[in-house]
């Protein structure tokens, strides 16, 4: 039986936007796993987000919102573009990355600035902070 190693850090910053938007639009479709842990392990505790609308979501917040937003947009698709990793070191990245969301109400777009962290403990880049602004047409 042949692995395959873990992606470095320097390697998975990049594809980390677009890794942990397919576990959200699974979970938000209500397709896969019904268990939150896997979304929950790629943030750090201190995890901060600022909405698009200006409001402040903390870790704890979000994390106790997952089990009802499970299946709570099932015709949503997400798609993220034009990843950027603007800053990185051996333990922080900074990245940039369009996002759009189509679901049957409409599409909406918005750039995200990411600050991702190496954590020893865990196989994935770590998302630490996550501000959104919205892409008017």
């Amino acid at each position: 039986m042949t692995t395959t190693p873990a992606l470095s850090f320097a390697d998975a910053v990049p594809l980390e936007a677009d890794a942990l938007h397919r576990l959200l639009q699974a979970w938000f479709r209500a397709e896969g796993s019904d268990d939150p842990a896997a979304i929950r392990a790629r943030f750090d505790d201190g995890f901060n987000m600022v909405s698009p609308a200006g409001k402040v979501l903390p870790f704890a917040q979000f994390s106790a919102g997952l089990p009802a937003m499970r299946g709570s947009r099932p015709t949503l698709i997400m798609e993220i573009s034009e990843v950027v990793v603007r800053y990185q070191d051996e333990k922080t990245a900074v990245v940039t990355y369009r996002e759009r969301q189509i679901q049957d109400s409409g599409t909406t777009d918005r750039l995200s600035t990411a600050l991702l962290i190496k954590r020893d403990d865990r196989p994935t880049p770590v998302w630490r902070h996550l501000q959104e602004t919205w892409i008017t047409p």
